[in-house]
């Protein structure tokens, strides 16, 4: 997993500028509302919550401290767990679905794959998600995306756009190499739109909760938050993003 960023309220601008996803997710592979289902790597819950008013039981795994903290106020009713992707602490054949939502491009999947395999039950789903972007926010937020790109490393050092969420694992298709030879049947996709209105100050958790800002010495950080803060004039804005959802069926 990406290491979390030092700026000791990065949780918190990632629960407040990160978008969530659309509530269709939850129907993908139709598994049953009465399923006991899994999510990996769940941050602060933003797929949680979905999961939590759809399913009757959830369990979620996250390795994060921080991220767990929040995960558990947001979700009371969730049996949240810490725990990795590549040794889950959830017993053998327990669960109808396994998701993951923005994580999947940080597992090990030579080892998350076979422990997926393990812990779903035959003909289980396994549905993963990532936001991309979809379109230009409006009102334009380019001029400061621009400052930050220039701020930032080279898009090849980070592995990801240093203004978006469309990492180069992702992008490339790498994290679907451990699927040749798996015990899950060939991917589906679907893409939906996934609009996201965001304050200004939210505007800015979203450029915060970026690895590379979190990790920049902080005279830095807070000299590019002004400049970028000076060209935010709206008091709202509105981010197009797409959700790309692929998911499939462990064979029987």
């Amino acid at each position: 997993m990406q290491p979390v960023p030092p700026t000791g309220h990065w949780h918190d601008d990632y629960e407040r500028g990160r978008p969530g996803w659309p509530v269709e997710v939850v129907s993908v592979g139709g598994v049953p509302p009465s399923a006991t289902v899994l999510e990996l790597g769940a941050g602060t819950g933003k797929l949680t919550r979905l999961l939590a008013d759809h399913f009757d039981r959830v369990v979620a795994v996250e390795p994060d401290a921080g991220m767990l903290a929040i995960l558990r106020r947001a979700c009371s009713t969730v049996d949240a767990r810490q725990g990795s992707a590549e040794a889950i602490p959830v017993e053998s054949g327990s669960v109808e679905a396994v998701y993951a939502a923005e994580a999947f491009h940080w597992f090990d999947g030579a080892r998350a794959l076979p422990e997926i395999e393990r812990v779903l039950r035959p003909g289980g789903v396994l549905v993963m998600m990532w936001n991309v972007p979809g379109g230009p926010t409006e009102p334009s937020t380019a001029e400061a995306e621009r400052i930050l790109t220039e701020g930032a490393p080279p898009r090849d050092e980070l592995g990801y756009d240093p203004v978006d969420l469309n990492g180069a694992r992702f992008s490339s298709g790498a994290w679907r190499e451990p699927f040749a030879g798996s015990g899950f049947e060939q991917l589906r996709e679907l893409r939906i739109a996934n609009p996201h209105m965001l304050d200004r100050a939210a505007v800015l958790a979203f450029y915060e909760s970026m690895g590379w800002f979190g990790e920049l010495p902080e005279g830095r950080r807070r000299e590019l938050l002004e400049r970028v803060g000076a060209l935010l004039k709206a008091d709202e804005y509105r981010k197009s993003w797409e959700t790309r959802l692929y998911w499939t069926r462990l064979r029987r």
